[in-house]
């Protein structure tokens, strides 16, 4: 993965998206198929019918629905890793757009479920300041939320490591090491001249 070259998430995730969807939807018309055939056998062609209807249209709408947003989803989104920073982009309706500096990088962490390793590809959730850490209240201490994700890429170990390399040298904020100790002796040098005067005035 170059920088300044723009990617997007591996084909495979269409083939993943599908494999969720007929997850879901398989044992949904298996279900209903075998309700409808003992209705049948019962006698209870109307109510079948009825039932068939009512049961299996939402479920066709549905599936058709979200087999033509799969394609336009993936699509949609877009990587860039720029001099500065990561860019993520992604919506068919609602577009958004992240860009999230090197400078205030936290942490990078990998995400890869069980489908997702079969078919060897991973997610990168990537964790700035102010999106690390505990969130409290009810939603408990170890709720954590990613300001960015790249999601299902093939080479995602990799591609970490590589976002890994560029914070590194990257200052916390954009503030240098050299600036910073700058402004650190200089706030000591302040300390020093206002304890001197307090302990002027006190003696």
């Amino acid at each position: 993965m170059r920088v300044g070259e723009t990617f997007q998430p591996d084909p495979k995730m269409k083939t993943l998206y599908f494999t969720y969807l007929a997850l879901i939807v398989v044992p949904l018309f298996v279900l209903g198929l075998c309700v409808t055939s003992y209705m049948v056998l019962i006698n209870e062609v109307t109510i079948a019918t009825i039932f068939a209807i009512f049961y299996f249209l939402p479920i066709i709408v549905i599936t058709i629905f979200v087999s033509y947003w799969i394609p336009k989803y993936y699509g949609s989104i877009k990587y860039l890793l720029t001099e500065n920073e990561v860019r993520v982009e992604r919506g068919v309706w609602w577009r958004m757009r992240h860009a999230v500096p090197f400078s205030r990088i936290m942490s990078v962490d990998t995400v890869q479920g069980p489908l997702s390793r079969h078919f060897g590809i991973g997610t990168l959730d990537i964790y700035t300041a102010g999106y690390t850490g505990r969130t409290g209240g009810a939603s408990g201490p170890s709720i954590r939320r990613a300001e960015a994700s790249i999601m299902f890429v093939p080479n995602f170990l990799e591609l970490r490591e590589e976002i890994l390399n560029i914070v590194k040298g990257k200052s916390l904020f954009g503030v240098s090491g050299t600036i910073s100790g700058v402004l650190g002796q200089q706030i000591l040098e302040e300390l020093k001249e206002i304890r001197k005067l307090l302990s002027s005035r006190l003696s």
